[in-house]
């Protein structure tokens, strides 16, 4: 096996999680993002997660809404990983071609005065 990498993230100094996936085919995630919305709506957040790409699933460490002044540190690791907060449900093939017809009627749908049938 590979070796694996992960982060240690902390916020104001509290370790948040050490992030990260003991597998040959994984994506660990840290994503910062501030929202500003026409109406005046928005938000910022610090999302942990990643993809267990052998069992095909989600998973994730830590999810909340950050402020103003929040100080944010992330290092680069290679071992100890915390186990994942949450997992996502693995869907059957049946679900997924579900899903895709779902989105394939409602596109179709949409997209009727633009179709040449």
């Amino acid at each position: 096996m590979k070796k694996s990498y992960g982060f240690e993230v902390s916020l104001n100094g509290k370790k948040l999680a050490r992030a990260g996936i003991p597998k040959d085919n994984y994506v660990v995630t840290c994503i910062m993002d501030a929202v500003h919305r026409k109406d005046g709506s928005g938000s910022l957040h610090l999302h942990i997660g990643g993809l267990d790409s052998n069992a095909e699933q989600n998973v994730g460490w830590f999810g909340e809404q950050i402020k103003v002044g929040d100080k944010i540190s992330i290092e680069v690791i290679d071992d100890q990983f915390d186990q994942p907060t949450s997992t996502s449900k693995k869907f059957s093939e049946e679900e997924i071609r579900e899903q895709k017809m779902k989105h394939y009627l409602h596109l179709k749908e949409e997209l009727k005065d633009y179709l040449d049938e």
